[in-house]
């Protein structure tokens, strides 16, 4: 396939013991060497009596009676050029600096590009891994990575419950005040936000602001909206900036403080100072 095809495959089993791989096996633009990677990858998915489910043996034994689907494209057959950083290990869970354009969560075409699947297939190959919560692709910072089913849903409960403590760094266009604190409280899609913003510094040759955001509500794009609409979109926001846009947007998650759910210890993870967003 060339980088511009996209392939999607779908079969129903109709004979006992059919291996995965040899049912998509065909003719249709795909190598086995290209589907078997798919497999890898996380562009199968496997159809039973319930919603589908990715399937990353190629080598599974289907039943009659079950569907499967290839979703391939040239990100599907593409290494993930994003390399996260462990920041802490709690054995039941782990905490990860991610890198701007990896994903939290995959897609149809594939999950090796999101951070879970970067771990299981790059870090620790047998341990098993659940995002508890996502940052958007662009945006940098610190992620909650859970590591048992049972630990994954307690930090949904936290996230849910706004107990996880959140602060982020941006760098914005225009100046503000200097130690200026702001409260930023528009609704987003009929919805109370809240957004507690602090301005730690100033780069008057840019005409740019570095400021701290501690959002107490926890509404999609909350923080890149607020900043919009008071005249100071983030650096780089191609949704609700300005151009020029020139390289990844300036929006990092900076810290996370929260009760750890298997012993109740308050946990605080911070980014190295040599990890923080500066100008």
């Amino acid at each position: 396939m060339n980088e511009t095809t996209a392939v999607e495959l779908h079969r129903q089993v109709i004979y006992k013991n059919q291996q995965a791989i040899d049912l998509l096996d065909s003719d249709e633009g795909l190598s086995r060497e290209q589907i078997a990677l798919c497999f890898e990858n996380g562009a199968v998915w496997l159809e039973t009596a319930g919603k589908p489910q990715r399937l990353y043996n190629s080598q599974s034994v289907l039943k009659p009676g079950h569907k499967i689907h290839c979703y391939c494209n040239s990100t599907t057959l593409s290494s993930c050029p994003f390399t996260a950083e462990l920041v802490a290990d709690f054995t039941d869970f782990s905490i990860w600096n991610k890198p701007s354009g990896m994903l939290c969560q995959g897609s149809k075409w594939g999950d090796h590009w999101a951070l879970y699947r970067w771990i299981k297939q790059n870090y620790w190959p047998d341990r098993e891994s659940f995002i508890t919560h996502r940052l958007d692709r662009f945006t940098s910072g610190l992620v909650i990575v859970a590591h048992t089913e049972a630990i994954n849903k307690k930090f949904h409960r936290l996230f849910e419950n706004r107990l996880i403590k959140k602060t982020y760094r941006a760098i914005v266009s225009g100046l503000l005040t200097q130690d200026q604190q702001l409260i930023l409280d528009t609704e987003i899609e009929n919805k109370n936000a809240l957004s507690q913003v602090l301005v730690l510094d100033l780069q008057t040759s840019t005409q740019q602001s570095l400021v701290m955001i501690k959002p107490q509500t926890g509404r999609k794009h909350q923080i890149r909206i607020h900043l919009a609409e008071i005249g100071h979109p983030i650096i780089n926001d191609r949704n609700y900036g300005k151009p020029p846009f020139d390289g990844d947007l300036r929006l990092q998650a900076s810290e996370l403080e929260f009760t750890n759910p298997v012993d109740g210890k308050k946990i605080q993870v911070n980014l190295q100072p040599d990890k923080l967003l500066v100008f």
